[in-house]
């Protein structure tokens, strides 16, 4: 009860005073300021991805097909960042090298991370910004190129080194884990999926990031040379359908009194379900239909985190799915005579809300963008349990 009179007041005075946050996630050193300025590092011609491709083919293939590389250019994220105002915090993830800025940052003024000072960047590339995530992004630092490999099993033609961090979390988490405003009423990070993994049950077992977003691969870093034991460089998340399947293991178990319980259960992702973007959220259904299609019963779950976001950040609910957690759907048989009944379980993913959408289609620039609402999941099952068909759909969006 006290928690909720202090919320209360919190609110109350950001209402009175007309103010709120300006920033939707804390600062720190590394939220605030990206990577700084590299150089182009000896036996290269350049740090863009293409170049990085003349030698790593299939490594630059994937990556091209990824949200890494539209990290920028993704016309969902430049609507959002018009709507948020072009905050400059946001390109420390989106393009994390100081080359791909047109402003660089100077100071703070008075040591506050909420108050940069700009000066124009006389070394920006603006074909590296386009590029967003790019390789140099995660691999290059002070002219060396970092990466799983110790160098004495190379034969680089440009200076390389260990970095143990290419095979751990911590690689992916300093994007991927923006943690909340000290000013705001929220439950976790406003993108808290590393906090779940690390709350979650695999991190002890020596799962991590790269077992389900980059899978193994054992092929040769250059056409020709030796193989190597690496990871794909695809990162597939909630833009996938075929990720997005994976995550969900759904059973059909026969109760008493005619009774069916549908069991969801969150057996294929480190984190909850969804995660990432706040604004994800997930539809289940279970249906009872007859042998002419028609619905006797209909079950659902709606999936989602809700916030509202000014005057001030508030975390109304949270029903997401932990990991091995369950949620169950129940329907019930008809008495009487017999008949062939199915029971029909369909997944939809959305991205953001059409609402939403349209918000960001009418007042932010929004073109062009591909459906924001998916079919993930679609499965069969009479009714003693047994599966009748099991079809996730395979379309990969991104």
């Amino acid at each position: 009860m006290k928690n909720h009179l202090i919320a209360l007041l919190q609110v109350s005075l950001f209402l009175l005073t007309g103010c709120g946050q300006t920033q939707i996630y804390e600062l720190n050193e590394a939220t605030a300021v990206g990577v700084p300025y590299q150089e182009i590092p000896k036996g290269l011609t350049s740090i863009n991805a293409s170049a990085c491709g003349d030698c790593h083919q299939a490594i630059y293939a994937e990556w091209r097909t990824t949200m890494h590389a539209a990290a920028y250019t993704d016309p969902f994220f430049q609507a959002y960042w018009k709507k948020d105002k072009q905050t400059w915090s946001c390109l420390t993830c989106h393009t994390p090298l100081e080359n791909q800025l047109q402003r660089r940052i100077t100071q703070f003024k008075n040591g506050d991370l909420s108050e940069p000072q700009f000066e124009p960047n006389r070394r920006f590339d603006a074909q590296l910004q386009q590029e967003g995530v790019t390789c140099a992004a995660c691999h290059l630092r002070d002219g060396i190129i970092y990466g799983p490999y110790p160098a004495e099993q190379l034969n680089a033609p440009h200076p390389v080194a260990y970095d143990e961090r290419f095979l751990s979390e911590s690689i992916c988490l300093g994007c991927h884990e923006v943690a909340e405003t000290p000013f705001s009423l929220m439950r976790s990070g406003i993108c808290g999926t590393g906090d779940e993994w690390k709350n979650g049950p695999y991190i002890s077992q020596g799962y991590r990031c790269q077992t389900c977003h980059m899978p193994e691969v054992t092929r040769p870093l250059v056409s020709g040379m030796k193989s190597h034991k690496g990871g794909r460089h695809l990162w597939r998340g909630g833009n996938s359908p075929e990720q997005v399947a994976k995550a969900l293991t759904i059973q059909v178990i026969p109760l008493d009194n005619r009774e069916l319980r549908v069991d969801i259960t969150n057996s294929g992702a480190g984190h909850k379900f969804p995660t990432g973007d706040p604004d994800r959220e997930v539809f289940i259904t279970a249906k009872l239909v007859n042998k002419v299609g028609r619905d006797l019963q209909t079950e659902a779950l709606h999936i989602r985190r809700l916030i509202i976001w000014k005057p001030i950040m508030i975390e109304l609910s949270d029903n997401r799915i932990e990991p091995l957690e369950t949620r169950s759907l129940f329907l019930t048989l008809p008495s009487g005579q017999n008949q062939e009944l199915t029971i029909e379980v369909e997944g939809i993913y959305q991205i953001l809300s059409e609402r939403a959408r349209k918000k960001l289609e009418t007042y932010y620039g929004l073109k062009d963008y591909p459906p924001v609402r998916y079919q993930f999941m679609q499965k069969k099952f009479d009714t003693l349990g047994h599966e009748l068909t099991n079809r996730p759909l395979t379309t990969d969006s991104k």
